[in-house]
């Protein structure tokens, strides 16, 4: 990596995310962490940086060439500005499609960095997403044999991600197992030494100090990559070593007006979610398939959204359909095709609801919704609040006004979470860092 010139903010840390929910996640957790750290959304030049900042994309399920250009777009300017390490972070249920895109993408920031080895570490312990030689389970259910082999856009249908990334890489994959894992950063060096020809490294996790093992081993290393957990066992290091100065203050402002969810995810847990949701607020469900059939949904949306808003009360649309309805739509038309109507509609949704409702409380379910809904309403950068726990993670974007964000994956978060964030977002957050334990609800 080129050093930056005197008059550049040297970076701690720079996050690459395929997606704005998971970019948002991990910002979140170096926010409760202590460490200022900045999140723009796509690869274009930021409005500021932190200490650490996020580029969340949008390159999940773009095609490779394209989520590979805008990699390196980000990357470059990562580079620009002195990032001493830099983290490629993906889904904690990883993309088991042989044409997905951590490979290409991992296999690029790696070249581009002149860098040797780098580690993957998906695991999430706080849902019960681990790995065990190699396998990635669902609490004791292998992922492959779990629901998440019906996702509509990345199915999990082979739990061995050592298999599973060797299907998308050049590179040789390896796997630093339990064994070493458990005995600590050194053990997991040494495994990298003695198999220092091998690029690629996914790594085993079961408990929550594998996390604290695994950063301490790599620290110092140009790239790292997995999923947000591992990320928020690096601040204590950078504080320990003089990389971070000081711990800041925790703070994001509240924001009051009318809310609204917006649910573009197929996940059962959404769907519990929205259920519960509907038993105190009112709910319009956007028939997709009326949609191909020629219906004007979004003028039945809008028309929802207004008479909803006018009540005063919170509200949600969403576009969920039962998965052999889904199933139905994408034999006929396509899984990308039927993705990108649903990213279509609720884009246009939001515009209306926030800029004809005056919404400016906004919960939005969905890894690739999210990411839409934000592009459409013109947001590029974010101040982001504290993690609280999985599926959880506040934002404002200040332009062209104030409006709080909760962006949320599909498959996280509480039965109640989309009353609750909707009116924790009113409350404004300064707090003091939390340094001495993670996560924070053990």
């Amino acid at each position: 990596m080129k050093p930056p010139s005197s008059t550049q903010n040297k970076l701690v840390f720079g996050v690459i995310a395929d997606d704005l929910t998971g970019g948002l996640e991990l910002a979140s957790m170096l926010i409760a962490r202590g460490v200022p750290t900045t999140l723009s959304i796509g690869p274009g030049e930021p409005a500021r940086y932190g200490a650490a900042h996020v580029f969340a994309l949008k390159s999940r399920v773009a095609p490779v060439t394209e989520a590979v250009q805008a990699t390196l777009e980000a990357l470059e300017r990562l580079i620009e500005q002195g990032a001493r390490q830099v983290f490629f972070k993906y889904c904690a249920t990883f993309d088991s499609t042989p044409s997905g895109n951590i490979g290409p993408c991992a296999e690029a920031i790696l070249d581009r960095l002149g860098a040797r080895q780098a580690l993957f570490v998906p695991a999430l312990c706080e849902t019960r997403r681990t790995v065990y030689q190699g396998h990635m389970f669902g609490g004791a259910q292998l992922l492959g044999e779990s629901p998440k082999r019906f996702d509509p856009l990345t199915p999990m249908t082979d739990s061995n991600l050592v298999r599973v990334l060797q299907a998308q890489s050049r590179k040789a994959v390896g796997l630093i197992d339990y064994s070493a894992v458990d005995q600590g950063p050194e053990a997991i060096r040494r495994h990298l030494s003695t198999h220092a020809t091998t690029p690629f490294f996914i790594c085993d996790t079961l408990y929550e100090r594998h996390f604290s093992a695994l950063a301490a081993a790599v620290v110092d290393a140009p790239f790292l990559t997995g999923n947000s957990s591992v990320t928020a066992h690096l601040p204590p290091l950078w504080l320990e070593s003089g990389m971070l100065h000081s711990a800041a203050t925790v703070r994001l402002d509240g924001v009051d007006g009318p809310g609204a969810v917006l649910v573009g995810s197929l996940a059962d847990q959404t769907a519990a979610q929205l259920d519960r949701f509907a038993q105190s607020h009112d709910v319009f469900t956007i028939d997709i398939e009326q949609a191909y059939a020629g219906r004007d949904v979004v003028a039945d949306a809008k028309r929802f959204a207004e008479a909803a808003a006018a009540t005063g009360r919170d509200f949600a649309i969403s576009t969920a359909l039962a998965q052999e309805r889904v199933e139905a739509l994408q034999a006929i038309h396509g899984r990308l095709e039927i993705a990108a109507k649903v990213e279509s509609i609720l884009s246009e949704v939001a515009r209306s609801v926030v800029f004809d409702n005056g919404v400016r409380r906004l919960v939005v379910a969905g890894g690739e919704t999210s990411g839409s809904v934000v592009r459409a309403l013109g947001i590029t950068d974010l101040d982001v609040g504290p993690y609280r726990e999985p599926g959880f993670s506040r934002a404002v974007a200040t332009k062209p006004f104030a409006i709080a964000l909760m962006l949320k994956s599909g498959k996280l978060g509480g039965p109640d979470i989309f009353a609750s964030a909707l009116d924790d977002m009113r409350r404004p957050i300064s707090e003091a860092p939390l340094l001495d334990r993670w996560p924070p609800k053990v």
